[in-house]
């Protein structure tokens, strides 16, 4: 008899434990959740900031980086990219990778089959001032983003990864 109650709470027991974490496993995919549609609802708007954490050269190697960032309010765009990630040598160059554009534009491209949303963002920086784009990809149920700069051939010039946060109104 002691044994059919043992087998009995310790199936109870399972039972109650495996509904916990059910409970909780859907309170964060609806965190989640609503943290992507405040990201989405802020590239639709176009008042962003992406604070850049992580950022590759072209040739693959990994930078961590702070104070690096593109910004856009409505159509006003700014990309700037932190000291740290220029070396003694490249310090005269610095100004290419922090620059404004007054007329700046992003447009939607899509969803991808996994649920991510790519927009792309149109602008000029660099010394030149040249057309060049980022393509932005918003992760599913995140509010991190992947950002891919291009050239204005549309080159791959760099990629980089952030936290999507929008701007106060």
């Amino acid at each position: 008899m002691r044994h059919v109650a043992y087998l009995f709470l310790l199936t109870l027991a399972a039972l109650l434990s495996g509904c916990a974490s059910q409970r909780r496993a859907t309170a964060t995919a609806d965190s989640g959740n609503q943290t992507f549609q405040t990201a989405l609802a802020a590239l639709e708007s176009q008042r962003f900031v992406v604070d850049i954490d992580e950022v590759y050269t072209r040739k693959g190697k990994r930078l961590d980086t702070c104070q690096s960032y593109v910004r856009m309010q409505g159509p006003q765009l700014e990309v700037s990219f932190a000291p740290d990630l220029f070396g003694p040598r490249n310090s005269h160059r610095m100004d290419q990778m922090r620059a404004t554009d007054e007329q700046g534009r992003i447009e939607r491209i899509g969803t991808k089959a996994n649920g991510d949303v790519q927009f792309r963002i149109h602008g000029r920086w660099g010394w030149q001032q040249r057309s060049r784009s980022c393509l932005v990809t918003l992760f599913h149920n995140s509010d991190r983003v992947f950002l891919e700069f291009r050239t204005e051939r549309d080159r791959p010039e760099g990629t980089a990864k952030g936290t999507l946060r929008p701007l106060d109104r």
